[in-house]
C-alpha cells in the first residue's frame, strides 16, 4: 500500500483484473494547467461582474424613480392631514381650558361652548361628557338643519356617549382620536377628537369632544392619492383600514403584513413593495402619523422598465472577447513565473500541517508578491509555533487568576485517584465558594469583580503549603487537593487557614470590601474513587455550611447524601402535590386584647398526608420552595384560597374577620405581584381591607425604595400590612419609620422566654413601646402559657396569637372554633 501511495496511486482507487488489483489512474491537472484555467476564469469573471451590476444599478434606478414619487405623494398627503386636524385639536385644548375654571357654573360653561362652536373651522359638533350621566350635545346650526331634514337622532348618528366613559383613566393633556365616522346621508366624514377636563363636573369626572368635519380631506386625499390603478388609504396602528380613496379596493393588510414601522420616528417615510388586489406587486409608501395615531399609505402598481437590456447584452460580448484574449496570453505568464515557488510553499505548508513547526521557507528572496507571500508564511510558522506553546499553558491555567484551570485540575485529581493505592494517606478535596460575592458583582461592576478574585486567587495561594494545589473552577468557586492527608484533623487545619485568610479585608484602590468563604471536603477514597463524585460530594458539603451561617467549613457524610436524596424526592412530591391540590391552608385565631374575641386569623399552608400527619413541616418545604422558584406559583395559590375562603365566610354569615398571610420575597418582588393581589380580590369580591400581608424585615431591605412604592401601592387599595418575626432582622428605625405599615409581630422567639428571660422580656417591651410610638398595632405569636398572656395584657399588646388560643386548624374546624363562643372565656 505504501508503496502505491508513493508512486501517487491511491490505495482506494483500484480496479481488479483476473483477481488481480490494479490502480486507476486519475487525471489531476498540474498547478499549471489550474493557473491557466484560473486566469482565464478571472478574465470572463470581470464581464459578468459588470453585467450583473449594471443590471443592478438599473433596477434601482427604476426602483428609486417610483419610490421618489409615491413618497411625494405621500408627503403632500400628510401635510394636508395636519393642516385638516392640527388647528382643530389646538382648539380643543383651548376650549378645555377655557372651561375648566371651578368657579364657572356649568349652564355658563355650555354657553361659552355653544358661542365658540362656530369660531372653530369643519367642526360640526361639541360633546360634553360626564361620567354616569347622559352626553351633551351642542350642534352647529347648519349640521343641525341637516340632520333635522333628515329627521335622525343627533346621538344615534354621531355614536355620542362612547367617549365618555373613563375620563380618570385618560392622560388630561393628550387628544384621543376614534375611528372616522362616516354619516351616508349626508356624505360627511367625521373625526371625533376628545380630552378629560382637569375639573370634575357636576363632581363627577368629565371630558369633552368635538367632531371634526373630514370631508374635504377625504376629497383632497382622492385627487392626489395615485395613478388610476392605486389610491391612497389611512389605516390604524394595527393595519385596519378607517378610509381609503382611489379606484382600487381596500388593500389586503393586515396588523402581520404591515412592515416593521417601529422604529420610523412619526412623520417619517418608508417605501416599499406590498401585495396588492390580487396578488399584483404595489410599490406604496408608509408614514406614521404623529396626530392623529394613523398609518398613511399611498400605492401605485409597479412599473416594469428594463430598456438597458440589449445595450448591457452587447457590452457584455465585448467583455468577453477582450477579457478571453488576455487572460489566455497572461496566463501561460503567470504559469511559470508562480507555480515553482507556490510548488515549494505547499512542501513547506504540508509539512507544517503535520507538526513541523521547524521547517521555514528561507530559500524565496524575490521582492514581488511571491516573495512578500514566503516571508508572510515564515512569519505564520513562527506564529502558531508561539500560539501553540500559550495554548499548552492556556489548557492549564486560568485566564484571570493564573491559577490552575478546571480543566488541568480535573485531569490531575483523575491521575491522582489512578495512582492512588491506598498508601500514604488520602487525598483531600476542598471545595471553596466565596460568600456574597454576586452582591460585588452587581454593585460594583464585573471589572471590579474581577480585581478582587485575583486578589483572592494570589491569598489562597499563600496560604497552601507545597504539598496543596488551589485550582479556579469558575466564577467564584476554587478547588483545593491534598494528598498524602493522615486523619481529618489536618484537612480541618486546612479548611481553617484558608477562612482564616478572608480575615483581613481587601484592599482595592479607595475600597476595603469584606469577603468570607465556605468549605465543603470530601476525602478520597472514603467519600468516593471517581472524580465527578468527589467534587459533587465536596459541593454539597459546600452548601451545608453555608446553611449553617457561612464561613464554615464542612465535611462530607452520609448525613448530607440522603438529605439531598430528600431534598430531590421532597422536591417531586411537593409539584405533584401543588397540582393535585394536595396542600391545605390552616387557620390560626388572633385574639384581641380589648375585647377577648377572635378578630382575625393567619393562613399557615399545611402539606397533610391524609392519615391525620403532615409529609413535611413547612419549616422544611417552604425553604426548598423558595430555593426551586416554586414559591411563585404556591404563593399565588395560597393568595387565591386564602381569598376565596374570606368570601365564603361572608357568605356563610360569620363575623368580619381580618385574614393574613406570608409573602416571600421572591413572591413580593414580582413586578405584576400588586396586579396579581388585586385580581383575587376582585374575582372573591372581598374588601382589601380584610386582607393583610406578612413580610419579613430582610424582603424590605432588599430594595428599600421600590419595597417602599410597592407598600404605598398596596395602602392605597387598603391592604393591612405587617412586618413578621420582628426584631429577627437588621431593619434601622430609620427604615421603619418610612415603611407604610400597620402591625408589627414580635418573634415567637422573644415571647417564648418571657418569663424566664430578662433579656427577651426587655426586647419585648421596647418592641411594644416602639409600635405604640409609631401608631402601630403589635400582634405576639408563640403565646402558650397564661403567664405570657398576663404579661402582654399587661402592656396593652393589641393581638395574641399561640397555642394557648389554639393550633392552626383546617377552616371547617376553624369555624366550629369560632361558633363555640368567646374563646378567652373558654381558655379562663
Amino acid at each position: 500500500m505504501n508503496s502505491e501511495r508513493s508512486q501517487g496511486f491511491p490505495a482506494t482507487s483500484r480496479r481488479v483484473w483476473r483477481g488481480v488489483p490494479l490502480p486507476i489512474r486519475r487525471f489531476v491537472p498540474g498547478l499549471r494547467a489550474r493557473i491557466v484555467l484560473l486566469a482565464l476564469s478571472l478574465a470572463v469573471l470581470p464581464l459578468l461582474l459588470y453585467g450583473f451590476s449594471t443590471l443592478a444599478q438599473t433596477q434601482a434606478e427604476l426602483k428609486s424613480a417610483a419610490n421618489d414619487r409615491v413618497l411625494a405623494t405621500a408627503r403632500s398627503l400628510m401635510d394636508r392631514i395636519r393642516i385638516a386636524v392640527g388647528p382643530a385639536r389646538s382648539g380643543l385644548l383651548l376650549l378645555r381650558d377655557s372651561v375648566d375654571d371651578p368657579g364657572i357654573a356649568l349652564d355658563a360653561k355650555l354657553a361659552l361652548l355653544e358661542s365658540s362652536l362656530g369660531s372653530l373651522p369643519e367642526v360640526r359638533a361639541l360633546e360634553v361628557g360626564i361620567a354616569g350621566r347622559p352626553s351633551i350635545l351642542l350642534l352647529e346650526r347648519p349640521f343641525k338643519t341637516r340632520l333635522d331634514a333628515l329627521d335622525a337622532d343627533p346621538v344615534r348618528v354621531l355614536g355620542a356617549g362612547d367617549a365618555s366613559v373613563g375620563w380618570a383613566e385618560r392622560d388630561p393633556d393628550r387628544v384621543m382620536t376614534e375611528t372616522p365616522r362616516r354619516i351616508q346621508a349626508l356624505d360627511l366624514w367625521l373625526l371625533p377628537l376628545s380630552v378629560p377636563l382637569r375639573e370634575p363636573l357636576a363632581g363627577r369626572d368629565a371630558g369633552l369632544t368635538l367632531y371634526l368635519d373630514l370631508t374635504s380631506l377625504v376629497r383632497a386625499l382622492g385627487e392626489d392619492g395615485a395613478d388610476s390603478t392605486g389610491g391612497s388609504w389611512l389605516l390604524d396602528l394595527n393595519g385596519r383600514p378607517l378610509f381609503r380613496t382611489g379606484s382600487a379596493s381596500v388593500p389586503p393588510l393586515s396588523g402581520t403584513a404591515l412592515p416593521d414601522l417601529g422604529s420610523m420616528a412619526p412623520g417619517a417615510l418608508l417605501a416599499t413593495i406590498f401585495p396588492g388586489e390580487g396578488g399584483v406587486p404595489m410599490l406604496g409608501a408608509f408614514a406614521v402619523l404623529d396626530f392623529p395615531p394613523w398609518i398613511l399609505l399611498v400605492g401605485a402598481s409597479e412599473g416594469q422598465a428594463y430598456t438597458l437590456a440589449a445595450r448591457m447584452r452587447r457590452h457584455l460580448l465585448l467583455w468577453l472577447s477582450i477579457c478571453a484574449a488576455a487572460g489566455l496570453a497572461g496566463a501561460l505568464i503567470l504559469a511559470q513565473r508562480i507555480g515553482r515557488p507556490i510548488r515549494e510553499m505547499a512542501l513547506v505548508a504540508d509539512r507544517v500541517g503535520g507538526g513541523d513547526f521547524s521547517v521555514r521557507v528561507g530559500r524565496v528572496s524575490r521582492h514581488d508578491e511571491i516573495g512578500r507571500l514566503g516571508r508572510r508564511l515564515d512569519q505564520m510558522i513562527e506564529g502558531l509555533e508561539r500560539g501553540r506553546r500559550q495554548l499548552e499553558r492556556l489548557a492549564r491555567q486560568d485566564s484571570l487568576t493564573g491559577l490552575s484551570n478546571r480543566r488541568w485540575v480535573l485531569s490531575y485529581l483523575e491521575r491522582l485517584l489512578s495512582e492512588h493505592q491506598g498508601e500514604g494517606g488520602a487525598i483531600a478535596v476542598l471545595f471553596v465558594d466565596l460568600d456574597r460575592f454576586k452582591r460585588v458583582n452587581d454593585s460594583l461592576g464585573h471589572t471590579v469583580g474581577d480585581d478582587l478574585l485575583k486578589l483572592v486567587a494570589r491569598r489562597l495561594s499563600d496560604s497552601l503549603g507545597e504539598d496543596e494545589l488551589v485550582a479556579r473552577l469558575g466564577g467564584d468557586e476554587f478547588l483545593v487537593v491534598r494528598r498524602g492527608v493522615s486523619d481529618r484533623e489536618a484537612v480541618a487545619e486546612i479548611a481553617a487557614r484558608l477562612i482564616g485568610a478572608f480575615g483581613t479585608p481587601f484592599q482595592l484602590a479607595d475600597l476595603e470590601l469584606h469577603l468570607g468563604c465556605s468549605l465543603g471536603i470530601a476525602l478520597a477514597p472514603r467519600d468516593g474513587i471517581r472524580v465527578a463524585e468527589l467534587i459533587t460530594n465536596a459541593d454539597m458539603a459546600m452548601y451545608h455550611a453555608k446553611e449553617q451561617g457561612r464561613g464554615r467549613y464542612r465535611f462530607f457524610d452520609a448525613e448530607l447524601r440522603t438529605r439531598a436524596v430528600r431534598k430531590l424526592a421532597l422536591d417531586v412530591r411537593l409539584r405533584h402535590a401543588l397540582e393535585r391540590g394536595e396542600l391545605e391552608v390552616y387557620y390560626q385565631p388572633q385574639v384581641e386584647t380589648g375585647s377577648r374575641r377572635v378578630v382575625a386569623t393567619e393562613a399557615l399552608l399545611r402539606w397533610p398526608d391524609g392519615r391525620g400527619g403532615f409529609v413535611a413541616s413547612p419549616g422544611e418545604f417552604i425553604p426548598l420552595a423558595e430555593e426551586t422558584g416554586l414559591i411563585l406559583p404556591l404563593g399565588d395559590w395560597v393568595m387565591e384560597s386564602v381569598c376565596r375562603q374570606a368570601h365564603a365566610w361572608r357568605d356563610q354569615g360569620l363575623p368580619p374577620l381580618s385574614l393574613s398571610f406570608n409573602v416571600s420575597s421572591l413572591q413580593f418582588g414580582q413586578r405584576d405581584f400588586v396586579a396579581s393581589l388585586r385580581g383575587a380580590l376582585d374575582r372573591s369580591r372581598l374588601d382589601a381591607r380584610r386582607i393583610g400581608l406578612e413580610l419579613t424585615e430582610s424582603v424590605l431591605l432588599e430594595d428599600v425604595d421600590e419595597g417602599i412604592r410597592r407598600m404605598e401601592g398596596l395602602k392605597e387599595m387598603g391592604v393591612q400590612l405587617m412586618i413578621d418575626d420582628f426584631g429577627t432582622g437588621y431593619s434601622s428605625l430609620a427604615y421603619l419609620r418610612r415603611f407604610p405599615l400597620d402591625y408589627l409581630k414580635v418573634a415567637q422567639e422573644f415571647v417564648r422566654g418571657l418569663e424566664t428571660n430578662p433579656q427577651d422580656a426587655s426586647i419585648v417591651d421596647a418592641v411594644i413601646a416602639l409600635s405604640k410610638t409609631l401608631g402601630l398595632k403589635v400582634i405576639a405569636e408563640g403565646v402558650e402559657t397564661q403567664g405570657q398572656l398576663d404579661y402582654l395584657v399587661e402592656r396593652r399588646c393589641d393581638l395574641i396569637q399561640g397555642f394557648y388560643f389554639g393550633p392552626a386548624l383546617p377552616a371547617d374546624d376553624f369555624v366550629a372554633l369560632l361558633e363555640q363562643g368567646p374563646i378567652w372565656t373558654m381558655r379562663s
